[in-house]
């Protein structure tokens, strides 16, 4: 009895210990993966600063400064997709595609660099750094990690919110990331408030679950919300 104890008291141990080296490994896998993704993304991009796009940088500064973000710099890439991205642990690097750049109003970049900054603030960047092994196209990291990742959509979209104040450009700017800024300009405000209004009682939450953002719909409607409840006095 004594011995098989002792037994299942070593293998316990050396299934911790086993633990903690995968644990480690997985670690250092991702940081392997991040500082790969961080070279990429930087070394294809152009690095916004004073004298480049100067008004687009002054802005991203303040914004930075707001939240309290030290060490932050902002980078644009050639990409035709509307979208944009943060990396970093002790630097906060934003990333925007130049699609945003190009269709996108001044007032609507601003909210995505808010949005962008806000990743890092709450600490979305150093978990998603973490993650890197596991796979973004990986089908089931979306239904594993996917509810941490639209949690943290949400949360960065009030943050963008919180530091611009400015609803209308919000909205404008999730809808063109939907669209494009072309199909925007005869875009149907009011058939898309009924369709707002329409999936409040349908089961279009679920199709959440299996992506690894939340819809545009979902978005706005949240972001609507907040407005209400921290800005109403604004709109009077």
């Amino acid at each position: 009895m004594l011995f098989s104890f002792g037994l299942v008291l070593i293998v316990g141990y050396l299934l911790s210990l086993l633990n903690v080296f995968v644990l480690i490994a997985f670690v250092i896998i991702g940081l392997v993966f991040f500082r790969l993704l961080q070279a990429r993304l930087i070394g294809e991009s152009i690095r916004v600063h004073e004298e480049q796009f100067g008004d687009i940088y002054r802005d991203f500064k303040d914004y930075a400064t707001q939240l309290g973000i030290r060490r932050a710099a902002l980078y644009i890439r050639q990409d035709p997709t509307l979208n944009a991205s943060t990396i970093g642990l002790h630097t906060c690097s934003v990333v925007l595609n130049s699609a945003l750049v190009e269709q996108l109003t001044k007032e609507e970049l601003n909210f995505v660099i808010a949005h962008e900054l806000g990743h890092y603030k709450a600490g979305h960047t150093l978990i998603s750094t973490l993650l890197m092994p596991v796979g973004s196209n990986n089908p089931y990291s979306s239904l594993i990690f996917g509810f941490w990742n639209r949690k943290a959509e949400y949360t960065s979209d009030r943050c963008g919110l919180l530091v611009t104040k400015n609803i209308d450009s919000a909205i404008s700017g999730l809808l063109k990331l939907a669209l494009g800024s072309k199909l925007f300009k005869n875009f149907n405000v009011e058939g898309y408030v009924a369709q707002i209004k329409k999936a409040q009682n349908s089961d279009m939450n679920w199709g959440e679950l299996i992506g690894s953002h939340p819809l545009i719909l979902n978005r706005i409607k949240q972001l609507t919300v907040f407005w209400k409840e921290n800005f109403r006095h604004r709109e009077m």
